[in-house]
Parts: C-alpha cells; structure tokens; sequence
C-alpha cells in the first residue's frame, strides 16, 4: 500500500506525457492537412458566374465556390451591387462595407450592363464557357433580358443555373412577392423562427420576437445552394446534363424547425417560445457564473445525473429523474430548475466549473464513476476567441493582405482537407477591377 500513491503518480505523469506527444503528432498532421502547397483544387476546372443584386446568399454561395477552387467571376452592372455598401457601423474599406469585404474571396470582378444587347451577347460568351450561374437577382428579372435558364441552357445544355430569391420563382407567392428585395431579417420572419426564440416570460404583445444575431437565412441559404450545386455538378460529371436549381431563401432557414414540429405533434398543441430553453433536452442554455456565462448540456439522463453530482445537489434527481421531467410546455416549471441551477453556477468561475465537468467526463470514460456526460463550455467573447491557441492551431483565423488597405484577419474555410484544401488566394474587390483581363481571356470584345 506504501507505494500505491507514487505508482498512481507515476501513471499520471506518463499519461500526461502521451498526452503531450499525441498534441504535438496532432499539431505536425493538421498542418500537414491545412497545407496548400502541390494539392490541386477541387474546382479548377469550374467556371461560376455569379448575378447577385443586394442579395448576400448569392454572394456568400460564390464565395464558398471560390474558395473550392472555382472560378467566381462576379459580374455587376456598371453602377455595382448596392451589396457593396452595406456595412457595420458605418465601416467602409475605401467604398465597400465590411461584409463584402469578406465575401470577396478569391473572385474576379466584370461590369456588363445586361440590359444591353451589345454587353448581353458578351454575357452569352461567357456563359457558353461556365459550368454554374448563380442568379441571385429578382425572380423573372433575367428571364426578362432573354437570359434566364430556358434560353442560356440553349446556349450551353450542361449548365446548372442557381437561382435564389426569398420565395423561389414558380408561384404565385414568389410572382405577387418579386419586388421585394431578398433580406436575411424578412427570411427569417418568413419561416417563423424569431418566433421561437424570444423571452417566454413576458405576456402578449410584449413579447416581441427576436432574430437571431448572425445572418442565419442568407448561410444557411448559401450551405444549401453549394450543397445543391455540388450535387448537380457530380449529375452533369456522369450524365453530361446541366439543370435549375431553385431556392427560396425564406425556405431555408425552415429545414431547423424539426423538433419543434415534432414536440407539437407529441404535446398535441402549438409549442410555446421558450426562450433560453431547450424543446428536448434540460438543462440546454447559457447560465451564469461568477466572472461570465457558461453552455451547459446535459442531453441525457445520465447527463443530468454527472452533473448533480459535481455540483453536490443529488437532492434534485428526485423531481427530475427523467428527461420528460425535463422538457416540458409549461415554463415556470422549467424556471424552478433553472433557478436552482443557477445558484450553484454563481458560486463557481467559468474555468472552476469547466475544469470539474472534464474531470468528471474523464473519470466517466475510463468507467470509474457512474457515467453520463455533462458538457460545461465557457462562451466566449470576440475578442476571447482571437486570443485562443486552438484556432490559430487549426488555421481558423486566417491573417490576408490587401495591396491597399494592409493587413485583415478573416475566418479561413472550416473543413480541412488532406487532398483537395479549400483555399483563400487574394481578397480583391475594386468594380470592374478585372474587365481587361476577362474580357481578352474569354475573347468578349
């Protein structure tokens, strides 16, 4: 028994150790995965056109294309995208605002006025070279000019037209609606999800809706535009065949509705706003600490039980055994939960109960204590994020110069890829900053 403390010791040095030399093998693999160069792009042989008109999920759709390594050829009429002057608080890099500044990635940059035949015909030459168009313009409105998808496929049968608008373009919804430009806030109004998510507590009407803070509609149109295009480009590889894609930005953002559909249908009524709650699982929310917030996730039963434990209140597994003990349409029940939880989050820093909840899940894993998972993660501020060591690990934050404006730090693709990495080549975004040279490569004049 003398020598059981050293021997734990021990073993807990040596497994720090391999711990240690696992996060350096770690570190050399996922930079030999982020590295760029001698891998090709999966999309160089892909031209994109993209037509976007004030509308950020064609924009945002072109920018992921390019950064596969498509071809984006971004073509404005001469005046521009009034895309370019929507900013932040009033923030302009020369005459654009910050978000096109991100979107910028990798593209090239025409001025054609559609509405004339003469720069038509130059669209029609390079239409006949493109594999995609991303039409992100009023529903009818290129149809109009004679080059919507039914005569461009004449042009070119192996075209895959993207068309995205708030209400598609085939009924009379998106005909009675085609005036009204795309937004991320009216596509989010439009599905009923800001309904979902604003404070339970206060009755009718004051308890107004709430958007979500990111442009939710517009990426999660973009995700699925991509998703689409890719896919029609893997039917065109076997078959040769192009096609029209449609989509409906207000669409979009509804594909998230799932579970409260199906709590509705298992409650046998309309699921209630339930603000920082969760419609399957408790506790699901941010609660606060003594020096911040924390997520907290406990999706099990076994879940819940780990994290009474850490916290020493076994008192509550009583009242709240079961998951459907936990998830519930009536809030102050959900509130008295809460209210107890918090009380026990208070008396903890944010890295006090983050350093518990991974202590537990790791003596749980190695089948020392009774199992269940209970997730703890600190929220993080902005600034927070740009100081982790984890993110400039997985290149996350990618630091990009322009000739002009200096030095920016923009978010790098997500997915790393050992073969075929998505890449950011240049952020450019001057108007018309590359007539001259598309027009001799495609031979336009």
């Amino acid at each position: 028994m003398k020598n059981e403390k050293p021997q734990v010791f021990s073993k807990h040095l040596a497994d720090r150790k391999v711990l240690k030399q696992l996060s350096i093998f770690e570190e050399i693999l996922l930079k030999m995965m982020t590295s760029i160069e001698n891998k090709p792009e999966a999309l160089s042989d892909v031209l994109v056109l993209e037509v976007s008109y004030a509308n950020f999920a064609g924009i945002i759709t072109a920018s992921i294309l390019a950064e596969l390594g498509a071809e984006v050829i971004k073509v404005e009429p001469p005046e521009g995208d009034p895309a370019r002057k929507i900013t932040y608080n009033s923030v302009y890099f020369g005459d654009v605002g910050i978000p096109f500044l991100v979107e910028s990635r990798n593209k090239h940059y025409i001025t054609l006025d559609l509405k004339s035949e003469e720069e038509r015909e130059k669209f029609k030459k390079l239409v006949s070279k493109a594999s995609v168009i991303i039409d992100a313009t009023k529903p009818g409105f290129m149809d109009s000019l004679g080059v919507g998808y039914r005569q461009l496929k004449e042009i070119n049968s192996g075209l895959i037209y993207a068309a995205i608008s708030p209400y598609g373009h085939y009924t009379s919804k998106a005909k009675e609606f085609s005036n009204i430009p795309d937004t991320d806030l009216t596509a989010q109004a439009a599905s009923g999800f800001p309904a979902l998510i604003g404070d339970p507590k206060l009755p009718e009407p004051y308890n107004y809706p709430i958007r979500a803070g990111i442009w939710a509609a517009w990426y999660m149109t973009s995700v699925l535009a991509v998703t689409g295009i890719l896919l029609a480009l893997i039917h065109k590889a076997k078959t040769g065949e192009g096609q029209m894609i449609d989509l409906a930005s207000n669409d979009a953002i509804s594909v998230c509705h799932g579970y409260p559909i199906a709590m509705a249908y298992i409650f046998e009524k309309a699921r209630p706003r339930i603000g920082i709650y969760d419609y399957i699982a408790f506790p699901y929310a941010y609660l606060p600490c003594k020096d911040g917030n924390v997520a907290v996730v406990c999706i099990r039963d076994e879940d819940f039980r780990g994290l009474l434990k850490i916290l020493g209140r076994w008192d509550l597994e009583d009242d709240w055994k079961s998951i459907l003990d936990r998830i519930t349409d009536d809030i102050s029940r959900l509130e008295m939960l809460g209210l107890e939880l918090k009380k026990e989050f208070s008396k903890y820093a944010c890295d006090e109960l983050v350093k518990k909840a991974l202590s537990y899940c790791i003596k749980s894993a190695r089948k020392k204590i009774g199992g269940g998972f209970p997730i703890i993660v600190k929220t993080m501020s902005p600034s927070e994020v740009l100081k982790e060591k984890h993110w400039k690990i997985r290149n996350a934050l990618l630091e990009i110069e322009h000739p002009i404006h200096g030095k920016f730090i923009i978010p790098n693709f997500p997915a790393k890829m050992s073969e075929t990495p998505p890449r950011i080549k240049w952020i450019k975004y001057g108007l018309g900053e590359d007539n001259e040279q598309i027009r001799k490569k495609y031979n336009l004049d």
